[in-house]
């Protein structure tokens, strides 16, 4: 991934590695020691180096521990954001970077100086600015190569340096001044002066690096103890360089000469006491190895810079192009801090400043003074995170070793500050000051940038100490987020085409049966009634109608008598007003659509338009509206329906009948064989449950009407008197059915005029019951 560096590859011998060589024992002892003696001329280095490692060795305390729950490239910045807040956790970001920027660049001026004083030994004279550039040089092309390259080289370096420390050493104490091994500087009261004091940040500053296991926390295989044990390893290292060597100095010069000699020789005062009792070899050996322990120094640094601004920026906090990564490299962090790097070097080749005291110490010191101030942050961090939650850690691990390191090192702190002029030996305000105010503004801004970010980047102050990038910009999440809506967009147009594709289908074969239903209809209204003949006075049961999905009592047109239910046939005027009763032949929709098609709304609109009657007026239109269905009643064995029952067993269009005539555009309903209409009430085989003493047409007859049995069983005809002219008869006025003439008494004949298809647009979803086991 662009932004991921290279996960769980390091165990603990390259993690203490990187550690050592951060620390550059020989460095130190080459660089630092000499510069305590000789300019801050104090003998209490020694102590001073011991008790600052025995301090940090309880600060890692609570460090691993931290570094087990809170795994982060960001080391003191992500400790700082989750113990304390993620504002405090950005302005400790901006100090770190600052201090350990410091840190690398100074040492470009101390190895100048090595490297020009080991290429004399081969009648090489270059100029410092020229070493400095080439390994500024270097730098940039392995701080881009995988760290596991670093690692193998620094291994080689350090070893070989450790190796020169202790020889050197030996060769030293071996041969004490005067005779007789002096323990003087050993003396605890020699850093209750305020040099000695001062000494204190010297001391850390040569101790930085041995957090550098936190900062690879994230590629360890076991952060919980890999992590631990770096430190470990590399405290106990740094007390016995540091301490040994710095005692072991006074002792070859002796007490009283230390300080003298140290200001005489503060470029090569650690090859200068043993040359006496070593060949030039080793001597010259040694100053080869001083360089490239510089050289270490300067990469370990370069790669504790690069991480910081890669976890930084991968939060969103810097620009987004420092966080982008290489085969697990920060190359656009490391290309960043080489910049940086070489513009200092530039500024003091153009200026002529002493590359030993104003840039090697002035920046070592400065940058140690940040780390200290890192120091205190991340021990009060440890402090409070542990406090709301203790996750498992013992109470020494999460509360008394990191109050005890908190406590020691804001005191530390405090002394520095206040004797920082005679550690840099210097009586320039701007020059003494500067490292302090630049930090305590530095951590001001971080704090509120950070505040600013909680109120306009959300996004990123949510991922703020996690190491991870804020959602917005996430390369998984985008990739996620895209492939997301594009699937949602494709669902959703396929979605959208199927209903369409459903209605269209569903509407088309809606219209297509209603058609086949009115078909059928005018079919058998164009056959001879077969039914039996009322009997005079008799008129047609009363059908159901459907008006919002409320069966309503509709009376039937009057029936045609001929006779007392004689069988006679009907007369002329019966005749022509039964063909007046017949609904007309309708005229189906044309449609260009071929069968199987799905249509689209224009076409279903254009389809369903009514064809106009023969006498150019177009059909009423008539509302259609979804019928509940009903179970289907199962006819009872020898059953008989008669001729007028074209519900559900008929057999015929099972639309409502009216004259005896399937009438098309009934409501259809359930449980018929034709069409599927709803059938009355008292219907056998339609599903519904028949009325009491109905067995006939399925229809629910008007109380009192003659032909089928009535709800109450009994017959009779609640009509007026028929026409003695027409024979017909119309209901009379209590019915409700039609109104007599009031001049003659007589009831008009009644005709039904011929019911029209109406346009049919797409009909509401109904849900389809499946407790018929016919269909």
């Amino acid at each position: 991934m662009p932004h991921q560096v290279a996960e769980r590859r390091l165990g603990t011998w390259p993690i203490f590695v990187i550690a050592v060589s951060a620390m550059t024992p020989l460095t130190v002892v080459a660089g630092a020691l000499p510069l305590g003696y000789g300019q801050v001329e104090e003998r209490g280095i020694p102590v001073a180096y011991i008790l600052v490692a025995a301090v940090l060795g309880v600060f890692a305390v609570g460090l691993a521990a931290m570094a087990r729950h809170v795994p982060n490239s960001g080391a003191f910045y992500a400790y700082a954001a989750a113990g304390l807040s993620k504002p405090a956790g950005v302005g400790t970001a901006f100090v770190a970077l600052l201090a350990y920027n410091a840190m690398q660049i100074g040492l470009y001026g101390a190895f100048g100086v090595a490297a020009h004083n080991a290429m004399a030994i081969f009648g090489v004279q270059v100029s410092w600015v020229i070493w400095a550039l080439l390994g500024w040089a270097l730098i940039s092309v392995l701080g881009r190569l995988n760290i596991d390259l670093n690692a193998r080289i620094l291994t080689v370096l350090v070893c070989a340096e450790v190796l020169i420390v202790l020889i050197f050493d030996y060769v030293m104490v071996t041969h004490p001044a005067g005779g007789e091994v002096s323990y003087g500087t050993l003396n605890p009261g020699l850093i209750a002066s305020a040099g000695g004091v001062a000494l204190l940040v010297a001391a850390v500053a040569g101790m930085v690096g041995f957090e550098a296991p936190l900062v690879y926390a994230a590629e360890a295989k076991d952060p919980r103890r890999t992590v631990a044990r770096a430190i470990g390893l590399t405290l106990l290292v740094a007390a016995v360089l540091y301490g040994g060597t710095a005692w072991v100095m006074s002792v070859v010069a002796g007490y009283d000469q230390i300080v003298a000699i140290a200001g005489d020789h503060l470029d090569d005062l650690f090859f200068y006491l043993p040359d006496p009792y070593l060949p030039t070899v080793v001597i010259d050996l040694g100053r080869i190895f001083f360089a490239t322990s510089l050289f270490a120094a300067m990469l370990a640094f370069h790669h504790t810079v690069a991480r910081y601004a890669l976890t930084v920026a991968r939060e969103g906090v810097l620009r987004r192009s420092l966080a982008e990564t290489r085969d697990g490299v920060p190359v656009t962090a490391s290309f960043a801090q080489s910049s940086i790097a070489l513009g200092v070097l530039l500024l003091f080749a153009l200026f002529g400043w002493n590359p030993t005291t104003d840039l090697f110490f002035f920046g070592t010191i400065s940058g140690g003074l940040g780390v200290l101030v890192l120091m205190v942050i991340a021990s009060i961090a440890v402090v409070r995170y542990f406090r709301r939650d203790g996750h498992g850690e013992t109470r020494w691990r999460r509360a008394i070793a990191p109050w005890t390191a908190a406590v020691f090192l804001a005191i530390i702190l405090l002394l520095t500050v206040a004797s920082f002029g005679i550690l840099l030996d210097s009586d320039n305000l701007l020059k003494v000051w500067s490292p302090p105010l630049a930090f305590l503004i530095l951590f001001i801004v971080g704090v509120r940038f950070g505040r600013k970010l909680k109120r306009f980047r959300p996004d990123v102050y949510a991922v703020i100490g996690t190491g991870q990038p804020p959602a917005e910009w996430s390369p998984a999440s985008r990739d996620a987020e895209d492939e997301a809506s594009e699937d949602a967009a494709s669902q959703d147009a396929l979605d959208e085409n199927a209903a369409i594709r459903d209605a269209a289908n569903e509407d088309a074969a809606s219209r297509d049966a209603v058609n086949d239903d009115a078909d059928a209809a005018d079919l058998r209204g164009a056959q001879p009634d077969e039914s039996p003949a009322a009997t005079p006075g008799e008129t047609a049961p009363a059908v159901e109608e459907h008006s919002a999905g409320v069966p309503v009592q509709r009376a039937a047109p009057d029936a045609v008598p001929s006779g007392e239910g004689d069988g006679t046939p009907r007369s002329a005027q019966g005749e022509e007003a039964a063909s007046r009763a017949t609904p007309a032949p309708r005229k189906r929709a044309s449609s260009s659509r071929r069968p199987g098609e799905p249509a689209d709304a224009s076409q279903v609109i254009a389809e369903n338009a009514v064809a106009p009657s023969e006498n150019g007026s177009a059909a009423a239109p008539t509302k259609r509206t979804p019928q509940r269905r009903v179970p289907r009643a199962r006819r009872a064995p020898g059953a008989e329906s008669s001729a007028n029952d074209t519900g559900a067993d008929a057999g015929g269009s099972g639309t409502v009948p009216v004259d005896g005539s399937s009438v098309p555009g009934a409501a259809p309903g359930e449980g018929s064989s034709g069409s599927g209409t709803v059938p009355v009430d008292g219907s056998i085989g339609s599903g519904a449950a028949p009325v009491a003493g109905s067995s006939g047409p399925g229809v629910t007859p008007v109380e009192g009407s003659h032909g089928p049995a009535t709800a109450s069983g009994e017959q009779g005809t609640g009509l007026g008197e028929p026409d003695p002219t027409t024979g017909l008869g119309e209901p009379d006025p209590t019915t409700g059915l039609g109104e007599p003439d009031p001049t003659t008494g007589e009831v008009a004949p009644r005709t039904s005029a011929p019911r029209q298809r109406s346009p049919r647009g797409p009909r509401p979803e109904t849900p389809r019951a499946t407790d018929d086991p016919e269909e």
